[in-house]
């Protein structure tokens, strides 16, 4: 059968060499249900399946190659990466394509430059996405705006409207003075000490851990009640204002969180530990990239700007609520921030669902094909084999010999 499979292999090669990709696709089917498993006529199929424009089958097929090459063939992750492209998916074929560039073959020229057009392509598409947002954003300004005005305000109003927007960036680093506070680590520290004094990258994660306090603290931290919304925010999960973006000290920040909450060095409570220290390196893999990290601030910023129309409405409402308090104004812009990054979350959990449908219909599809195949190939070798053509052609010279003889007669 070894035999069959490579002729039938061959077959399928000269196929797809040749554009041929119907034929080639059914050869290759041939040789796979002589080896089911065989990850490289699976690769070469996703490859007939995406040129013959077929994108779901060869994404099904790339799949399943990298399950039965063990995740080690780099190949299986180029082509899955390839028919993730081709669907629109840019992010998760970015991840294939750096699955081979970090772990199986780092000067791999097929994943370099897929990387690049994958993050090429998502940058356009978070460009389309953020002007479709600011749109979004300036009609509902537009909406409020029209509503103001239509209401009679008081005087003492407008005056406090007036003045909370000649103080907006006062309050914005008022905020960020307080939630250093709460966390035990000034500002100055975290932004400017590393850089000027020369301070040893040792030192300088001692010193973070210092700012940082005990591994049970942080750890609570990062589990709290609903803890896989709020860290959705890799900002939130290193506990550093979105404002920094100096690399060496979003890694020194890193590390010494990395030290707090490894499970190495919880003993008491490894589990948990593990838990957070998995939610620390998530976030960190985010900040790795240049492109998340900008998208992640921009979605910061106009939290933070929702936050404070939110507030400046509560405080319009109620006469019990101070425009200047400013821990309402922190809390009204922690909220709506989080919020944005819960709505994009759902909003992704649901796009990974209906994929997921999508894909099982396809496949559905696909093994209905393949029955529908196989039972008309059943039914022509058995006819064949149970010399019916032989006995009909038979009957049919038979047929005519007796007319012939009733003609004479």
């Amino acid at each position: 059968w070894e035999i069959r499979r490579d002729e039938l292999k061959a077959t399928g090669d000269g196929h797809f060499r040749s554009k041929a990709y119907q034929p080639a696709i059914q050869a290759y089917a041939d040789a796979l249900q002589l080896d089911p498993t065989n990850h490289i006529i699976l690769s070469n199929k996703s490859a007939a399946h995406l040129a013959n424009g077929e994108k779901s089958k060869a994404l099904h097929d790339a799949r399943k190659c990298v399950e039965h090459s063990d995740g080690k063939w780099s190949k299986g992750h180029t082509r899955l990466a390839a028919a993730m492209m081709s669907l629109g998916r840019y992010g998760e074929a970015a991840d294939a394509y750096s699955t081979v560039l970090n772990e199986l073959d780092p000067n791999s020229e097929v994943a370099k430059r897929g990387l690049e057009d994958c993050r090429k392509k998502e940058h356009q598409l978070r460009e389309g996405k953020e002007r479709e947002l600011r749109k979004m954003q300036e009609v509902l300004d537009q909406q409020k705006k029209a509503e103001k005005e239509a209401q009679e305000e008081k005087e003492t109003k407008t005056k406090n409207d007036n003045s909370d927007e000649g103080e907006e960036d006062d309050l914005l680093d008022d905020f960020f003075s307080e939630v250093e506070k709460a966390t035990e680590k000034p500002k100055p520290t975290i932004s400017t000490a590393d850089n000027d004094s020369g301070e040893e990258p040792t030192n300088r994660i001692k010193t973070q851990m210092n700012d940082l306090g005990t591994s049970q603290s942080q750890i609570d931290r990062l589990l709290q009640v609903n803890y896989e919304w709020k860290n959705l925010n890799p900002f939130y999960v290193l506990d550093i204002p979105h404002t920094i973006d100096d690399d060496s000290i979003i890694s020194a920040r890193y590390r010494a969180l990395s030290l707090l909450v490894h499970p190495d060095k919880c003993l008491d409570d490894p589990v948990r530990a593990k838990t957070a220290f998995e939610q620390v390196r998530k976030a960190m893999n985010q900040m790795n990239d240049v492109d998340k990290r900008k998208h992640v601030r921009a979605l910061i910023d106009e939290g933070m700007k929702q936050g404070k129309r939110d507030w400046k409405e509560e405080c319009s409402k109620s006469s019990n609520v101070h425009p200047d308090n400013k821990e309402g104004l922190a809390q009204a812009q922690s909220k709506a921030t989080m919020k944005i990054f819960a709505e994009i979350e759902q909003k992704r959990r649901e796009i990974e669902r209906r994929k997921r449908k999508f894909e099982q219909r396809e496949r559905a599809q696909e093994d209905d094909e393949k029955k529908k195949e196989t039972d008309e190939r059943r039914f022509h070798k058995e006819w064949r084999e149970g010399e019916r053509v032989d006995k009909r052609v038979g009957n049919w010279r038979d047929f005519q010999v007796d007319g012939k003889k009733k003609r004479t007669s």
